[in-house]
């Protein structure tokens, strides 16, 4: 995706949602690079909303250039209620999958096999307790950053994503890029977007 064609998709829906996010393991220069892009983007186009996943690395890089400029605009899907409290933003919107109807979590799981049918096991057990519980919120807290599970949380216009170049479609960030291909979601890697005018 090019900066053009972000442009043409945030002019067709100035209020939409971009998702912003990636990697763990993310180099220094990278580290500015989503920084500083994610606040050109909200200070470029002051209608348009952000949600990320409240991660550390490429997650807390993105959401720190947004918050700097309107905090009320970011949008965080957490796995879990109390994850990483210390970090938030005050006037950020959080949501986690604790806050899912029954119907609409066995949607979101139903869409998280189909992504990542690897893991149709694990996000079985994820109403049970313990270590694969856990694994399997983070999958379905992936799943929901990208379908659109509200009207305050619609799908996202498009999602940037700092992945590996080598296999970008490995761990977390890969499933949560093979449900913007399930979903029509259009994205855009750091090869891309780092070339993003950044004032």
């Amino acid at each position: 995706m090019t900066f053009s064609e972000f442009t043409s998709l945030v002019m067709n829906n100035p209020d939409g949602v971009v998702l912003l996010e990636g990697r763990r393991a993310i180099p220094d220069d990278y580290v500015k690079h989503a920084h500083d892009i994610a606040a050109s983007l909200a200070s470029r186009f002051p209608t348009l909303r952000f949600r990320s996943g409240n991660a550390e690395g490429s997650d807390e890089a993105f959401s720190r250039g947004i918050a700097e400029v309107d905090a009320s605009r970011l949008q965080v899907i957490a796995p879990y209620a109390s994850h990483r409290k210390s970090v938030r933003y005050a006037d950020a919107i959080y949501d986690s999958p604790e806050s899912l109807s029954s119907v609409k979590e066995d949607e979101i799981a139903c869409k998280t096999s189909a992504a990542s049918p690897k893991n149709k096991g694990l996000v079985s057990k994820r109403n049970q307790k313990g270590s694969l519980a856990a694994k399997a919120a983070y999958l379905i807290r992936d799943t929901m950053k990208v379908i659109g599970h509200s009207d305050a949380f619609p799908k996202p216009v498009c999602a940037l994503f700092y992945v590996s170049m080598d296999d970008p479609y490995a761990g977390g960030t890969g499933h949560t890029i093979r449900v913007c291909q399930q979903e029509g979601v259009p994205f855009a890697f750091q090869d891309s977007w780092a070339t993003w005018p950044r004032k």
